[in-house]
């Protein structure tokens, strides 16, 4: 049997030409966030607006009936835990940055998730890196027995990375992650020459990272340009009119 059947199912679940996705997870890294105290609200509303939301292995366990059912977003689970997000400001400040595996495919699996979300970070020196990419590649040969589809989101955020490489940097991310074999990748926001030429050059579907509330026609022009996908961050959820009339603005906005 060819597993690429399952696993290309299951994509199909999560994007078309023009999805939208949701990104839940960095209460884990930095704590609860503005709006993400009450997870279970968040789900109830967003599931039927999203295509796909990313969801924590816990969050998955305690909430799974929120993303269970017909006509709702596809769960994908972050299988991994950093601290690079912290700054200086934060209440514990980074010492050495770390990455560390929390899930394994076949645990996506037994969760019910649709496909598994892994981070390459990038611009924290060369061993780090090179650890990295080993750790995701040894999580795709899991998946593909599986027949599950990882998503890699690539973080361009270390010190090594600068507004003058940062596009290059992007670049040099996805070429990894295509050599590994993952099923999709997730980029930052960038340059419309640099996502243009990703999007014609990647052999797998490509991510938008957002981490505003875009208006309709930003949206179509990011389609546009070849991607399948906006995913946004947790801060469209910061709306100071609160978090229902916050979603339903981005309903109202999004082209179908």
């Amino acid at each position: 049997m060819q597993t690429n059947i399952g696993k290309s199912i299951r994509i199909n679940d999560i994007l078309d030409s023009k999805s939208f996705l949701l990104d839940t997870t960095i209460a884990s890294c930095l704590g609860a966030t503005p709006q993400l105290e009450d997870l279970k609200s968040v789900l109830q509303t967003s599931v039927r607006i999203f295509d796909g939301i990313i969801l924590n292995p816990g969050q998955m366990e305690h909430l799974a009936l929120e993303v269970a059912g017909k006509n709702r977003a596809a769960p994908l689970i972050r299988v991994d835990w950093t601290n690079a997000y912290r700054d200086q400001d934060f209440c514990l400040p980074v010492q050495q940055v770390q990455r560390v595996e929390i899930s394994s495919a076949e645990d996506v699996m037994i969760l019910g998730g649709s496909a598994a979300v892994a981070t390459l970070l990038m611009g924290f020196g060369d061993e780090f890196e090179a650890e990295n990419i080993r750790s995701i590649s040894r999580l795709l040969r899991d998946a593909y027995e599986l027949s599950l589809p990882v998503f890699v989101d690539i973080r361009p955020i270390g010190s090594g990375v600068s507004t003058f490489n940062f596009e290059d940097v992007i670049k040099l991310g996805v070429s990894f992650m295509m050599e590994a074999g993952a099923d999709a990748l997730i980029i930052p926001d960038g340059a419309q020459e640099t996502l243009k030429l990703i999007a014609n050059w990647a052999t797998v579907p490509v991510i938008i990272r957002s981490e505003r509330l875009l208006k309709q026609d930003e949206a179509m022009a990011i389609f546009e340009l070849g991607v399948k996908g906006i995913l946004f961050n947790e801060k469209i959820l910061e709306d100071p009119k609160g978090l229902i009339p916050s979603l339903k603005t981005m309903e109202s906005v999004l082209p179908k």
